[in-house]
């Protein structure tokens, strides 16, 4: 299980290395998806001799470029589950969403190091309306050798901000993952367990 999660997050960072530039038709998600994705692959290119064993230059970038594009509350509620969720102190909700950030962020640095340059093509939004609060953006990542991968990514509009909430590669969704890593320690103890966990894995 963690190695297919290690593989859904080095796809989704290799989404964000495409040469197409936002356009006028384009929907504002699409237009965000689009602009990050030129910000990150300029980055990489900049820093492409430094990556390399540095942790803490791979950890700035993910949490300055991409952080900032997801929906931190909403993917930390779907990973832990609502009766987990509604059980747990206001308090213990803070603790999880900021050690569980923590630990993404962890986990796509380390991905991160292993970039090679892969491209992808952003299709348009089916049936998208002006207006709509939720929209799925579909894409295909170009590799090197082996056909392309079908990338799905899952946006809500929160304060007219765009925000990815889950995305899946070739029907694997990331949030479904998360959730499968960490049903085992919410069984045993919910969410408190699951924080005092993270903590370690964070250290």
């Amino acid at each position: 299980m963690k190695v297919l999660l290690k593989n859904v997050i080095m796809l989704w960072l290799l989404v964000f290395n495409t040469n197409g530039l936002a356009t006028i038709n384009d929907p504002s998600p699409l237009v965000m998806l689009k602009s990050t994705s030129n910000q990150m692959i300029a980055e990489l290119e900049k820093r492409s001799g430094q990556l390399k064993g540095n942790e803490i230059l791979l950890r700035s970038i993910v949490k300055r470029l991409l952080v900032p594009h997801v929906d931190q509350d909403g993917m930390a509620q779907a990973v832990v589950g609502k009766l987990y969720w509604q059980s747990a102190t206001p308090a213990l909700h803070q603790q999880f969403i900021g050690q569980f950030s923590t630990y993404v962020i962890k986990t796509y640095a380390t991905a991160l190091a292993a970039y090679d340059g892969e491209t992808v093509a952003f299709y348009p939004i089916r049936g998208y309306v002006a207006g709509q609060t939720r929209v799925q953006v579909n894409s295909s990542i170009n590799r090197r050798e082996g056909p392309a991968i079908q990338l799905q990514y899952r946006l809500v509009n929160k304060n007219n901000t765009w925000l990815i909430y889950d995305f899946s590669v070739d029907g694997v969704s990331l949030v479904q993952n998360y959730r499968a890593q960490f049903s085992a320690p919410l069984q045993q103890g919910g969410l408190a367990l699951l924080v005092r966990k993270l903590v370690e894995k964070n250290k």
